[in-house]
């Protein structure tokens, strides 16, 4: 979900305004198509978060909280429990402070801490919906127990580090302490599991080539690795170097100075590198012989096609913007 078309009233110049406006109309179209897709397609009840009805409570220190579009970052559902990590994540935190000049680190982390939970704040009813259907709540300060990045595949959980230097021996020992009942293994990810792996079904994985060997972890498996993102390659980021360093784009931005000031200025935290993101291997996994994504690849449709996997595309058309694909902007809560 993200902010409605009327939220941007307060932008004085009307251009810049109505290009926002078009943002949130567009994103929430896409929303609704997904949503269709999910429900009539495979019969799966759609929630959603819940912006409060004062929207200037997601506002702290002169900055907007980013809108509740990746509910897949802030929890995860394992089993009976939704796990709901207590702080920010420390390596996008480092790299948000990287890209701002106004704070210290001190006063940053007290910022981040206070956007995060006001961000958990807009999940406060799928947490209700959670405890009436007999479910246990539980927090946690480690940061990486979320849906980006943990991957469940039965009794098997894997986590993906935040970065490729981390002492994985003391990450697997904190995640055995908390999940003594399942099999814990460690991904060497370096950053968010589902924006470089997917393990599509048993048997097949989709990821980048700069991830290490999957040979400890998933021994025997097909391993299809798609290049780096082409984003690098197209007038649109070649435009947006010149204003952001590639880090976003919202289609004719280039030729407005006042939208750049505001993404720069007000929505900083929204954005985070796109030019980095590949988002096809961004994919949300129904079952074994369905997924979906956010635009059509030829090297994922081939793999799926190999192993009887069916390829649904919802497009995001604005992912270049919220740094987000199809698996990042949904939480699944109950897999059967």
């Amino acid at each position: 979900m993200t902010y409605p078309p009327d939220y941007y009233y307060w932008i004085q110049d009307r251009n810049t305004r109505q290009r926002f406006q078009t943002l949130a109309e567009e994103t929430e179209q896409d929303y609704q198509a997904l949503i269709a897709l999910l429900q009539s397609r495979f019969g799966i009840r759609v929630l959603r978060p819940q912006l409060p009805e004062d929207l200037s409570a997601l506002k702290i220190h002169d900055h907007w909280v980013s809108p509740p579009v990746t509910p897949r970052d802030y929890f995860i559902m394992i089993h009976d429990e939704l796990w709901v990590p207590q702080q920010p994540n420390s390596s996008h935190a480092q790299r948000a402070y990287a890209n701002q000049t106004d704070l210290t680190w001190t006063e940053f982390q007290q910022q981040d801490l206070a956007q995060h939970r006001a961000k958990l704040s807009c999940y406060q009813n799928i947490v209700e919906h959670v405890l009436s259907q007999g479910n246990t709540v539980r927090h946690t300060d480690l940061d990486v127990v979320s849906g980006c990045f943990v991957s469940r595949i039965g009794q098997d959980l894997y986590f993906a580090t935040q970065s490729y230097d981390e002492d994985q021996t003391q990450l697997l020992a904190k995640v055995n302490q908390l999940f003594p009942r399942t099999r814990n293994r460690i991904v060497n990810a370096g950053g968010h599991g589902d924006a470089t792996y997917c393990p599509v079904t048993p048997g097949l994985i989709i990821s980048l080539r700069d991830v290490p060997t999957y040979a400890d972890t998933f021994p025997g498996w097909e391993v299809v690795y798609l290049p780096p993102s082409d984003y690098a390659d197209t007038a649109e980021f070649r435009a947006s170097m010149k204003h952001n360093r590639g880090r976003w784009n919202i289609p004719g931005f280039e030729s407005d100075p006042n939208l750049v000031h505001m993404v720069e200025h007000y929505f900083e935290s929204w954005v985070g590198n796109a030019s980095e993101t590949v988002f096809d291997v961004n994919i949300l996994v129904i079952d074994q012989k369905n997924i979906v994504v956010s635009s059509h690849n030829d090297q994922v449709e081939k793999a799926c096609a190999r192993h009887g996997i069916e390829v649904h595309v919802s497009p995001f058309r604005h992912r270049y913007f919220w740094d987000a694909g199809i698996h990042c902007i949904t939480n699944d809560i109950n897999r059967g």
